[in-house]
C-alpha cells in the first residue's frame, strides 16, 4: 500500500504553489544553485531568541537572519529531538522513520535503513556535504550514522546528552570525526562553529555546500566557559542555560562571518531554527501552550527564519502553516536534487510561501498518529500521551482564533471531531514499526559506534582514564534525585 494518491486537497494546494511561485523575484529565478547551512538549536524557548522579544540574551546573529530574511511564524516540528531531526532529514513523518522516539543511552536502535535523507539527495546532486553536531538517529551501528546516510563529512556526536568539555555522556566518550574518535580540549558549542568555519575557508568554490550545523546548546547538562557564566550568576537556576544561548549565538556569527569572508553571502541560504519547544522549569514558550515533549502548541511550535540576501526579501514574515518534512523538498528544488527517489514524501516544496509570501502548500499536519492539525482546527485524541506528557482528554482548538490552546471546543463542534478522527484512521495504515530496543552488546562501551568502539576502545579506555574524563563528566556525576 503507497501513500500518493491525489485528492481534491492536494491539487488546490499545486494550484496555490503554481500561482505562488509565479511571484517569486526575479533574483530567486535566475539565482545559482545556493549553498544551504542549517543551523539547529536544541531545547531553546520560544521567546529566548531577541526577534521573539527575548530580554534575558542577546541573539545578534540569530536575530540578524530574521531581520534580513523571513520568519516562519507557524513553523512546526515535533516534541522531542529525535523525531523532528529524522522529519528534518527524510521529509517524512517520525512514525514512518522509526523514529518517534529516541534511543535510549544503550540502544543499539536508529533511523529505519530505507529511509533516503536530504543530505543523501543533496550529495547526489553534486554538494559537499557536511554536518558538525548532534546527529541523535543511531549512535551504534554502523548503518546508522551520519557518514552511512549522506554525509561527506561529519564532526561531533551521535547521541545526546553530552558533557560540553568532555565531550563524553555518562563516562563514555562520543566526539568524533569521520569515523574515528576524538579527544580534545574544547567547549563543544565553538569546537562546532570552528569546524564548519575551517571547512568553509578550505572549500572549493566550484562545489555548492550544505552544511548541516545541530547544536548541543541550549540542551542540558546546561555549561558554558566561565566568562559567560559570570554574566547570568544572579539567575542560578536559569543562568547556564542562558550562558550556553549567548554561545551559541556567538558560534553562529562566527560562521555566518567565515561565509562573508569567502564572499558567499549572496550564494548562501542560512536557516535557524529549534528542534523542540523549551522544557518546563528552564524555559517559558511565549504565548504558547505547553512544553518538550507536548503536542501543545508550546511544545512543537518553534522559531524558524532564514536568509538568502538579494533573494529573500528583508523584514519578511509568513504565517502559513509548515512543517519540518517541508525542508527536505524545499532544500532539493533550489538544488536541482531529486526529492522524490526514496519513500513517499510527507514534506511539500514551500519555497514560494518563504521567499514571496505565497500561501503555504500545505493545510494538514499529522503532528502524531494521536494528534492532526487541518487547516485551523488541532484535534488532541483522548487518551493522546507522550513522555512527560500525561494522558490528554479530547481536545479540539481553533489554532488561527486561539493558539494559546485555551478554548477546548470538542464538545460543541462533534462532526470536526468526527471528520478529524477518521483522517487520523486513514494515516495509521500506513505506521512503521520501530526497529527493536536491542541494547549494545558489553554495555557501556569506551565510545560510541560499533566500529569505532572494537578499533579504538582501548586505546581511547586508556586515555580517557589518563584524562580523568569520567570524573569530569557532568551527567555522570550528577547527584541522582531520591524517589519520592
Amino acid at each position: 500500500m503507497t501513500d500518493t494518491s491525489p485528492t481534491r486537497r492536494d491539487l488546490l494546494r499545486t494550484l496555490a504553489g503554481l500561482a505562488g511561485g509565479s511571484l517569486i523575484s526575479r533574483a530567486a529565478a535566475k539565482a545559482p544553485r545556493p549553498n544551504i547551512v542549517v543551523f539547529l538549536s536544541d531545547d531553546m524557548g520560544w521567546d529566548q531568541v531577541g526577534y521573539n522579544g527575548g530580554k534575558e540574551v542577546p541573539t545578534p546573529n540569530i536575530d540578524r537572519i530574521a531581520r534580513e530574511g523571513v520568519r516562519l511564524t507557524q513553523f512546526y516540528v515535533q516534541p522531542v529531538c529525535t523525531p523532528s531531526r529524522s522529519c528534518l532529514m527524510t521529509g517524512r513523518y517520525a512514525w514512518k522513520t522509526g523514529t518517534e522516539r529516541r534511543p535510549s543511552t544503550a540502544s543499539r536502535q536508529g533511523m529505519l535503513r530505507d529511509e533516503r535523507t536530504v543530505a543523501e539527495a543533496l550529495r547526489d546532486a553534486g554538494y559537499a556535504t557536511w554536518m558538525a553536531g548532534k546527529w541523535h538517529l543511531g549512535e551504534w551501528q554502523s548503518h546508522h550514522l551520519p557518514r552511512a546516510r549522506g554525509f561527506e563529512h561529519h564532526y561531533g556526536f551521535y547521541g545526546a546528552l553530552i558533557d560540553s568539555f568532555t565531550h563524553t555522556r555518562e563516562g563514555i566518550l562520543d566526539w568524533h570525526r569521520n569515523g574515528a574518535p576524538v579527544i580534545e580540549e574544547g567547549y563543544s558549542t565553538f569546537l562546532l562553529a570552528e569546524e564548519a568555519r575551517r571547512l568553509i575557508a578550505q572549500h572549493d568554490l566550484r562545489r555548492p555546500f550544505f552544511l548541516y550545523l545541530p547544536f548541543n546548546a541550549v540542551h542540558g547538562p546546561n555549561q558554558a566557559p566561565e566568562e559567560y557564566l559570570k554574566k547570568y550568576a544572579h539567575m542560578p537556576r536559569v543562568g547556564p542555560q542562558r550562558a550556553q544561548l549567548e554561545c551559541m549565538d556567538v558560534a553562529i556569527g562566527r560562521v555566518l562571518k567565515a561565509i562573508a569572508d569567502r564572499g558567499l553571502d549572496r550564494q548562501t541560504l542560512a536557516m535557524f531554527t529549534n528542534d523542540n519547544g523549551g522544557p518546563q522549569r528552564m524555559t517559558t514558550n511565549g504565548p504558547y501552550r505547553g512544553f518538550k515533549s507536548h503536542y501543545h502548541e508550546g511544545g512543537i511550535r518553534v522559531p524558524a527564519a532564514l536568509r538568502w540576501p538579494g533573494v529573500i526579501p528583508p523584514g519578511a514574515a509568513n504565517d502559513g502553516m509548515l512543517h519540518a518534512v517541508d525542508l527536505l523538498p524545499t532544500l532539493c528544488g533550489l538544488a536541482g536534487a531529486a526529492a522524490n527517489k526514496g519513500l513517499p514524501l510527507d514534506g511539500r516544496d514551500a519555497w514560494a510561501a518563504i521567499a514571496s509570501g505565497a500561501r503555504s502548500p500545505r493545510d494538514e499536519i499529522v503532528h502524531s498518529l494521536q494528534v492532526l492539525r487541518q487547516g485551523d482546527w488541532k484535534l488532541i485524541e483522548e487518551g493522546a500521551t507522550y513522555y512527560t506528557w500525561e494522558a490528554q482528554p479530547l481536545q479540539l482548538y481553533n489554532i488561527r482564533e486561539d493558539p494559546g490552546e485555551k478554548n477546548n471546543r470538542a464538545r460543541e463542534r462533534p462532526e470536526i471531531v468526527a471528520k478529524l478522527r477518521e483522517r487520523l484512521a486513514a494515516h495509521r495504515k500506513f505506521a512503521r514499526q520501530e526497529e527493536p530496543p536491542e541494547r549494545i552488546p558489553n554495555f557501556p562501551p569506551a565510545v560510541y559506534g560499533e566500529e569505532e568502539n572494537a578499533r579504538h576502545g582501548a586505546w581511547v579506555r586508556e586515555r580517557a582514564e589518563a584524562l580523568g574524563l569520567k570524573q569530569q563528566d557532568a551527567k555522570a556525576n550528577r547527584p541522582r534525585r531520591k524517589k519520592q
